[in-house]
């Protein structure tokens, strides 16, 4: 008997029929998935740990990526890690640092699936507060203030997010509007920031006047160079000397990821140099963290040039030491 002739498509179509049939529905999959991590959860929030916790939350998110708690959780978890005082290396700060960017991401997923957690936008205002990027974080602190008016632990961190945002100031800083600033700022008391082991942060100023020539970790002549000089011969004054810092590089969004990243630090890096061969401070004392723009002061205007800007942490020595 002759056999009809059948499409090949159609034996595309009957396979992947049989293959529905046979595998239980995608809701249920998911479903089950949730109700999983809706378990590891509750275990997690019992854990004192916070790398437990950590590993806790990301299978909670892996299995239910849609779960705002545990997106928020995990966030609180990170943002604990990135916040301890660890030793005073590049390597540790890097690893801190990526735990708070982590956190960030984690807060921010956690208010776009469910925007009324207060938790998730509290939490994001400390991070952003802690990164120095306080009009975001005074944003978040707001949102979150919506959501719990006359929350204390709120307004007093909006309070000290203004106070912050009152003392930055564009322009040429000159070497007693440096220490001046450091003089009155409260950051370890009103952020709790932690530093690494055996310091406390104290202090932390933008410098968006310290521009570099296209792609190049060259300063620029003219004001660039002499904004280093002030912050050289601020740093290098007796009255800091039981201070240590650390130079963090910052770029836009113009180019790609990794190019800024390398940028971000080979620009740190010749700040750091330019302090130590002109106004020998020790090495020792001057660390380097490159962001790329991982951290962008504007995110509404990723590609703004005040994007492109140098930080000084002011890292106070305990007196014990």
């Amino acid at each position: 008997m002759k056999m009809k002739y059948r499409p090949p498509y159609l034996n595309f179509v009957f396979a992947f029929a049989l293959i529905l049939l046979i595998l239980p529905p995608y809701g249920h999959v998911i479903a089950a998935d949730c109700e999983k991590a809706k378990e590891i959860y509750s275990h997690g929030v019992k854990l004192m740990n916070y790398e437990d916790r950590k590993a806790a939350f990301q299978k909670a998110v892996d299995l239910c990526p849609s779960y705002a708690e545990a997106h928020v959780n995990l966030a609180d978890a990170l943002e604990n890690l990135g916040r301890r005082g660890d030793q005073y290396t590049e390597k540790s700060l890097s690893k801190n640092n990526k735990y708070l960017d982590k956190a960030v991401e984690h807060y921010k997923k956690a208010t776009e699936i469910n925007s009324e957690l207060f938790p998730a936008h509290f939490g994001l205002a400390e991070v952003y507060a802690d990164q120095g990027r306080y009009d975001l974080a005074k944003a978040a602190c707001q949102k979150a203030l919506k959501l719990q008016p006359h929350d204390e632990t709120a307004e007093n961190l909006l309070t000290s997010i203004e106070k912050m945002l009152a003392g930055e100031t564009d322009g040429l800083k000159k070497v007693a509007q440096i220490k001046q600033k450091l003089k009155e700022s409260r950051l370890d008391e009103d952020f709790n920031s932690m530093g690494p082991e055996g310091y406390t942060v104290k202090d932390r100023q933008s410098f968006n006047n310290i521009l570099f020539e296209g792609w190049s970790a060259r300063i620029s002549p003219g004001e660039p160079t002499l904004q280093v000089n002030e912050i050289g011969a601020a740093l290098s004054s007796p009255d800091l000397a039981r201070f240590s810092f650390v130079v963090e590089g910052h770029t836009n969004t113009v180019g790609g990821k990794e190019e800024n990243e390398k940028l971000s630090w080979e620009r740190a890096k010749s700040v750091k140099q330019y302090l130590m061969s002109k106004y020998k401070i020790d090495p020792n004392r001057l660390l380097t963290q490159g962001f790329g723009y991982a951290r962008l002061k504007y995110e509404d205007r990723p590609t703004d040039e005040k994007n492109r800007r140098v930080e000084i942490l002011f890292l106070k020595q305990h007196e014990s030491q």
